[in-house]
């Protein structure tokens, strides 16, 4: 299957998943709880087994990493061709009846995320991305706009994020966030981590960052943003590939100011 065939294939899922989101938004059933803020949704396993049969039915022999499979399912990581799906990125929104979440989808092949498909079905807008090709959202070509370097750059800045559910690491994001609103025009918490990295993409971000997130969290969103030009690193400013929970995204001349505040902070732990 060629990355194009398999950018349809997953935009097709993320449609069919869309449909039955809405349909149980505000519905979201039973509601079982992964810890401090980290819910799972009966809805959310619904639409999992929606984009799962229909990816199956068309690739059998693919492998699949899923947010919401058992705990101890064995995992195939090392699959030649691998689905990495998240059904409800922004549960927590989702189960409160806010409109805001995403159903992402992406493919690695051979070891390379090579397609990428975000879709917001609340507006219906699909962000989706193969490698090697521009990014697009509802079949326009996206790209992260270009900015100066200069602080006051920075200081006009629009900054998205979220935050770990607890422990330490929520503590150093709060300090972060306490940085950069006193830096930046406009600091959001968005609630999907997916579409914080998509709005970056498609410029109504300048940055987002995060410092807790999963693979699934960010996989498709990381090729859309990347095709549209926008810079994708860890919070140290290395390989976003081999991060370990951190990220931080933005148009590459601004990405550089928003590091600095989670550097410092890394630096000098709290007393």
């Amino acid at each position: 299957m060629e990355d194009s065939q398999a950018r349809d294939l997953a935009t097709r899922a993320a449609f069919r998943a869309g449909r039955l989101a809405i349909a149980r938004l505000g519905d979201p059933g039973y509601l079982r709880w992964k810890g401090l803020r980290d819910v799972v949704p009966e809805a959310a396993m619904l639409v999992q087994d929606e984009i799962v049969s229909l990816i199956r039915a068309e690739c059998p022999n693919d492998a699949f990493l899923l947010e919401e499979g058992p705990e101890d399912e064995p995992l195939d990581v090392g699959a030649e061709r691998l689905w990495i799906v998240d059904p409800i990125c922004g549960s927590l929104n989702f189960v409160h009846g806010i409109p805001f979440f995403a159903i992402s989808i992406a493919l690695r092949v051979a070891g390379q995320l090579r397609v990428g498909v975000v879709y917001d079905p609340m507006r219906d807008e699909c962000f989706a991305a193969n490698i090697g090709e521009p990014a697009y959202l509802n079949n326009r070509p996206i790209t992260v706009p270009t900015m100066s370097q200069g602080p006051e750059f920075w200081e006009q800045s629009w900054v998205g994020t979220d935050l770990p559910y607890d422990g330490p690491l929520r503590k150093e994001a709060i300090r972060v966030f306490d940085l950069h609103a006193k830096e930046v025009q406009s600091l959001s918490i968005m609630g999907s981590c997916a579409l914080g990295l998509c709005y970056v993409a498609c410029g109504r971000l300048n940055v987002y960052w995060t410092l807790d997130a999963k693979p699934w969290d960010v996989a498709g969103a990381g090729v859309v943003l990347q095709a549209a030009g926008g810079l994708l690193t860890d919070p140290e400013g290395g390989s976003w590939l081999y991060s370990t929970g951190g990220y931080v995204a933005g148009n590459p001349s601004l990405h550089q100011w928003a590091l600095r505040a989670i550097k410092y902070v890394k630096q000098h732990p709290d007393p």
